[in-house]
């Protein structure tokens, strides 16, 4: 899937398509990923402390568990292996969101699953659910999670190489059964 990007004024010549079509290079277009299942699903007990005054989590604890699962899945790809800032290559949020369906309260367990569902030139989205120890749907989310080398302090590309561990993870992933 490759796109050929024009942007140089008309009466340059292409060097790369050798055409009267101005052109800064060949760019690798979006992958749209299947969506069959859940390859990160990680555990996290609901502390009391999570908790605001009304006796539910707080929405900034949704954030957090997405974090967690996010890192979980970049590091099965590779990525973020230390999980901190002597990492050479991580990723940074670009945008975060959370859909609330249902309250969680402590004690719970809820089950945080992350999967991705796209990946860019140099991002990859992804999408979260979160289940109660009931199963039942709690929360869904997505992130858009930019590459980023910390040494360059540049984003980078996504290889040939990342892009097939990830599609080779969405296409072993496991499901989950949700109640709501």
């Amino acid at each position: 899937h490759l796109q050929h990007i024009c942007i140089l004024p008309l009466p340059m010549l292409c060097r790369l398509r050798k055409c009267c079509r101005p052109c800064v290079g060949v760019r690798r277009m979006a992958t749209t990923l299947p969506r069959r299942g859940w390859p990160v699903q990680i555990k996290a007990p609901v502390q009391w402390g999570d908790q605001d005054a009304y006796m539910h989590v707080n929405n900034c604890q949704f954030y957090r568990w997405w974090e967690s699962a996010h890192i979980a899945y970049l590091q099965s790809i590779g990525i973020m292996l230390k999980g901190n800032a002597k990492d050479e290559n991580g990723a940074i949020i670009a945008r975060s969101e959370c859909n609330f369906l249902k309250p969680v309260s402590f004690p719970d367990t809820v089950t945080v699953c992350c999967r991705a569902t796209k990946l860019g030139n140099t991002s990859l989205s992804v999408e979260y659910l979160l289940l109660n120890k009931m199963g039942e749907s709690c929360a869904t989310g997505s992130a858009i999670l930019v590459l980023f080398d910390y040494i360059a302090e540049a984003k980078y590309n996504i290889n040939d190489e990342l892009r097939a561990k990830v599609v080779d993870l969405e296409n072993n992933a496991p499901d989950i059964s949700t109640k709501g």
